[in-house]
C-alpha cells in the first residue's frame, strides 16, 4: 500500500473537516483558557474569552464545507478541492498569527491545546498532497 492510495481527497476532506470542527469546539468550550494563553492570565477580561469563541465559531463551517465536498465532489474535481482548500486554512491561520503577535497576543499553548495547531496543520498538508497526488486521475 502506497502513498497515493492511503491518501484519498475524499477521506483527506473529510478528515480535515473533522479535525476542524474538533478544533472549533475545543475553542468553543475552552474561551477563557485560550484568552489566558493568548493574552496572559492576569490581562484577561470577559469578553476576551467570548472573542475566542467566536473565533472558534466562525472557522466551524469550513469544516462542514471539506465535508460536504468530500462526500458530494468526487474525481478529478476532487483532487482539485483537496488541492486549493487548504489554501484557505493557511490564509487564516497566517493571516490570524500575523495580526495576533502584532497586536501583543501570543503564547504556547498546553496539553491537548497544543496538539489541536499541530493536527490541524498536518491534516492540511496531507490533503493538500493528496489532492495533487490525485490531479491526473480520472
Amino acid at each position: 500500500m502506497d502513498a497515493q492510495e492511503i491518501l484519498q481527497p475524499k477521506i483527506m476532506m473529510i478528515t480535515l473537516g473533522v479535525v476542524v470542527i474538533l478544533a472549533s469546539i475545543y475553542g468553543i468550550m475552552n474561551g477563557e483558557e485560550w484568552a489566558e494563553t493568548g493574552w496572559g492570565a492576569d490581562n484577561v477580561l470577559a469578553h476576551d474569552a467570548a472573542y475566542e469563541e467566536m473565533w472558534a465559531l466562525h472557522i466551524m463551517p469550513l469544516g462542514v464545507m471539506a465535508i460536504l465536498t468530500g462526500i458530494t465532489v468526487t474525481g478529478k474535481e476532487l483532487a482539485k478541492m483537496a488541492l486549493y482548500s487548504p489554501v484557505v486554512l493557511v490564509i487564516i491561520l497566517v493571516g490570524m498569527g500575523v495580526l495576533t503577535s502584532d497586536n501583543g497576543y501570543g503564547g504556547t499553548p498546553e496539553g491537548i491545546g497544543m496538539l489541536i495547531p499541530i493536527l490541524m496543520l498536518l491534516t492540511t498538508v496531507l490533503t493538500g498532497v493528496s489532492g495533487y497526488m490525485h490531479k491526473d486521475d480520472e
